[in-house]
C-alpha cells in the first residue's frame, strides 16, 4: 500500500506531496513536517490509498487544536 504525506499552504489547492511504501517512513516524515512553524497557515495531511489518516495544522501563532477533524479542513 502507498502512503502519501502532503503539505498544503493556506487555502490553495496546490500541495507538495511525498509518497512512501512504508507506514513508518510516512509517519516519520509527517512528524518532521508537523514540527515546522510558519508565518502562514499550512496543513499537513497523511493519507493512504483511500482514507485520510491524520491532519495537522501548522503556523506560528495557531492556538486551537492542531490535530484536525475532517470538518475543520
Amino acid at each position: 500500500m502507498k502512503y502519501t504525506v502532503m503539505i498544503r499552504i493556506g487555502d490553495h489547492k496546490k500541495s507538495k506531496r511525498a509518497v512512501f511504501d512504508s507506514v513508518q517512513e510516512a509517519e516519520a516524515y509527517f512528524d518532521k513536517l508537523c514540527q515546522r512553524r510558519t508565518d502562514y497557515p499550512a496543513t499537513v495531511i497523511l493519507a493512504d490509498k483511500l482514507f485520510v489518516r491524520k491532519r495537522y495544522r501548522i503556523d506560528k501563532n495557531w492556538t486551537a487544536d492542531r490535530l484536525l477533524a475532517d470538518e475543520a479542513i
